[in-house]
């Protein structure tokens, strides 16, 4: 399984962001979001989530271990398909009001709309394109 294309939503003032239906129909019912390495949030269905995990789970380096599983909480969509974010995670990501929402391969990631702008090019501007088939 696999995530892909690009939705654009705005976070209401209670820190809800709705999920594309398609993403919640491969996330499950529960799921997981992650404070991602970058300004966003990341989010995986549990089993994917669980491979992840596997290489902190017994990383010799305690300070590692804390560092990745302080970052993870478990949700799950309401009835209107909207997750309540963690005022932490809004802050992570530097969400306001206005976010991106993108299929990354096996995950999902949430930013904010000007962080997105920021941190993606275009394909054609990518230096190492041509090592791909299309």
């Amino acid at each position: 399984m696999y995530f892909n294309f690009t939705y654009n939503h705005t976070m209401d003032a209670k820190n809800r962001l709705f999920i594309p239906a398609k993403f919640r129909e491969q996330l499950g019912e529960e799921f997981v979001i992650f404070k991602g390495p970058e300004k966003c949030l990341y989010v995986y269905d549990k089993a994917t989530f669980e491979e992840v995990s596997r290489q902190f789970i017994n990383h010799p380096n305690r300070k590692v271990q804390r560092s990745f599983f302080s970052q993870v909480a478990d949700t799950s969509a309401d009835k209107q398909g909207r997750v309540t974010l963690s005022a932490d995670q809004v802050e992570h990501a530097g969400l306001t009001k206005d976010a991106v929402i993108i299929g990354a391969g096996q995950r999902i990631e949430i930013w904010a709309a000007e962080e997105f702008n920021e941190a993606t090019i275009p394909m054609s501007q990518l230096d190492d394109i041509d090592e791909f088939i299309f």
